[in-house]
């Protein structure tokens, strides 16, 4: 079990997960949509439900979408946290058809809407931070600022961070910014997920530097940070229903359950009829969570000592006193600590990382923007380039490649696949993907060429470098995005960066055994002649090492486009993005679109540079 598992001891309550006729009872799922939210008010319902009734839990994670597509089709029994507006039509159309039944209102005094750090009106003397925007009090306002909140990407205009796409707020957004003009000074920038959209947020906070873009509430950033939402028109339904333009009404946030599941377990769902807080009181929770270490068990420890008042309400005398039991003499849950690992050895490790990130942040603030502004630069002249190309050209230049590496019919091949990506309505994005691409490869090559021809010379260098790149090979693709976000924010830039750190590795390993595998004969020789070490190197080593250098970069290239999908998640457009919002949508037509351009494009590109690296073994 994911959710409570620890919180029993056997022996501990007079409840257990069996019948009495020995027969075990039933496993309710729960869902976790991904935000910390959610898992507090599962690790509390958890912890009632196990102790209390004695039924054993578990955790299915997955984005709003897939939630609540899994609680009307049964793979997914109790969701406490349902955002009605981010997926109402499937939500609605369950509870009508009783697929999904709604058991109470968890609470509706959240806010959602623009927010802005409250030090850009009032200042923040204790960081010498001086007001920039003082008169910014709604969202009317924000034009007059556009040139505070420049977007990296397009300095012509500022940058709004957005919902995360597939969610209502994302529409609703999206219409705002017409009704009220914002298109015409802001682009609308789509962050690849919540996570994204708050590390945007915070790393801006830490830096005391201007951000505008969506939030809600409640939330462990709320609580931790001072922030201020614009104001907007009061909440009207004729002015909501003609382009949004108010405020966001309150949403209903749910406590719902799967039909069967209610019929099945109705002790259970009576208790979840009961389950009712507030938004301030998730906050807190929120903040203490954060406040101690993301501990969700002990947050859940201290709601049930803190608010014994209100759950007790939820349930039937004998179901609290059984949770109360399961306290521990000091008001802890108890645990099986001979079975856990000693919390006396733990060693985090990630904190020092931490540490020396807020350094750099703190110290080479400049230096990130310079490489920020060059980057920027590279990719957007590449995408100019590209654009600037007729379609019909593109597809010719796609076909005498292919011709001229491997065949008539490969390069036709080509083409065709690209006009397909065309015909999907996606050349804009595949452009976008493909400027990504050979910028990260670029990069990676002048990184991992040079680093390649040195450790090939000195094995002390090469001693050192073979435990960092395997690190950089083995490490999770998705950690690479941190820092990226950390440093550069979110967009092309970061997502370059992740880009060049995953896929540098093969093109150094491969050109330092390209090196050197070239016989040492060749290389006597030419110094025999006089050649000097640069000429060996350039007239010898390299192009007898071309074709397996040509194989690393292929590795490099193929590498890039599976991570430029994934960067989608921290903002970067192009098909990634696409893959993305299909999947939050659960849409099956734009997966497939999208994924198939990317299939298009990869065997392209993977046969391109296969074919110049045999083209070239052969010249050897």
């Amino acid at each position: 079990m994911l959710i409570g598992v620890s919180l029993l001891t056997i022996g501990c309550s007079t409840n257990n997960n069996t019948n009495s006729d020995g027969s075990q009872k039933g496993k309710l799922i729960l869902s976790d949509a991904g935000w910390d939210s959610n898992r507090i008010h599962n690790e509390i319902a958890s912890v009632i439900i196990e102790n209390g009734y004695g039924y054993e839990t578990d955790v299915t994670m997955g984005s709003t979408p897939i939630v609540i597509e899994g609680l009307a089709q049964g793979d997914i029994d109790i969701s406490m946290e349902v955002w009605t507006d981010n997926y109402p039509e499937v939500y609605y159309s369950g509870i009508e058809s009783g697929d999904i039944v709604e058991l109470s209102v968890n609470f509706d005094d959240n806010a959602q809407g623009l927010y802005i750090p409250t030090y850009m009106i009032e200042g923040d003397p204790e960081r010498g931070i001086e007001p920039v925007t003082p008169d910014l009090k709604s969202i009317k306002d924000l034009p007059k600022y556009w040139e505070v909140f420049r977007d990296p990407d397009n300095p012509e205009k500022g940058r709004i961070y957005g919902s995360p796409p597939s969610w209502a707020a994302d529409e609703i957004l999206r219409a705002k910014m017409e009704t009220y003009g914002l298109d015409q000074y802001f682009t609308y920038f789509n962050p690849g997920s919540d996570t994204a959209l708050n590390t945007s947020m915070i790393s801006a906070i830490e830096k005391g530097e201007p951000w505008v873009g969506y939030n809600w509430e409640p939330t462990w950033v709320m609580g931790m940070y001072d922030m201020t939402l614009l104001e907007d028109e009061p909440y009207d339904q004729e002015k909501w229903e003609n382009g949004y333009a108010c405020e966001f009404p309150g949403v209903k946030v749910t406590v719902a359950a799967n039909g069967e599941t209610a019929e099945k377990f109705p002790e259970v769902m009576d208790f979840l009829k009961n389950y009712s807080t507030s938004s301030e009181l998730t906050n807190e929770l929120l903040a203490y969570m954060q406040n101690h270490d993301g501990d969700i068990e002990k947050t859940a420890e201290w709601f049930f000592i803190e608010y014994e008042d209100l759950w007790t309400q939820w349930v039937p005398e004998e179901v609290a006193r059984d949770v109360k039991s399961s306290l521990s003499d000091d008001g802890g849950l108890l645990k099986g600590d001979i079975i856990k690992f000693p919390e006396y050895f733990s060693v985090d490790l990630g904190y020092y990382v931490q540490v020396f990130v807020d350094w750099l942040t703190d110290n080479f603030t400049g230096f990130f923007n310079a490489l920020t502004t060059g980057v920027n630069w590279i990719v957007s002249n590449i995408q100019t380039f590209l654009n600037f190309i007729p379609w019909f050209l593109f597809l010719l230049i796609v076909f005498l490649i292919g011709w001229r590496v491997k065949s008539w019919k490969s390069g036709l091949g080509y083409a065709l696949m690209i006009f397909l990506v065309g015909m999907l309505g996606l050349w804009n994005e595949m452009i976008f993907t493909l400027s990504i691409v050979l910028t990260s490869v670029i990069i990676a090559v002048i990184i991992g060429v040079p680093i390649g021809i040195l450790i090939s010379y000195n094995s002390r260098i090469e001693a050192f470098m073979n435990p960092v790149l395997d690190a950089m090979q083995t490490m999770p693709s998705f950690v690479y995005l941190i820092p990226a976000m950390i440093f550069f924010g979110l967009g092309t830039v970061p997502a370059v960066f992740a880009t060049i750190i995953y896929s540098t590795p093969p093109c150094i390993r491969l050109t330092s055994l390209a090196i050197k595998e070239v016989p040492s004969e060749m290389k006597e020789a030419a110094h025999s002649f006089g050649s000097s070490a640069w000429q060996i190197l350039t007239k010898v080593e390299l192009p007898q090492a071309l074709p397996t250098i040509m194989a690393g970069i292929n590795q490099t290239t193929m590498l890039a486009m599976s991570m430029v999908v994934i960067s989608s998640m921290i903002g970067a457009k192009g098909l990634g993005e696409n893959v993305l919002i299909a999947i939050n949508r659960s849409d099956i037509s734009m997966g497939f679109n999208s994924g198939i351009s990317i299939v298009f494009l990869a065997i392209i590109i993977d046969r391109i540079t296969q074919s110049i690296s045999k083209k070239n073994g052969g010249d050897k």
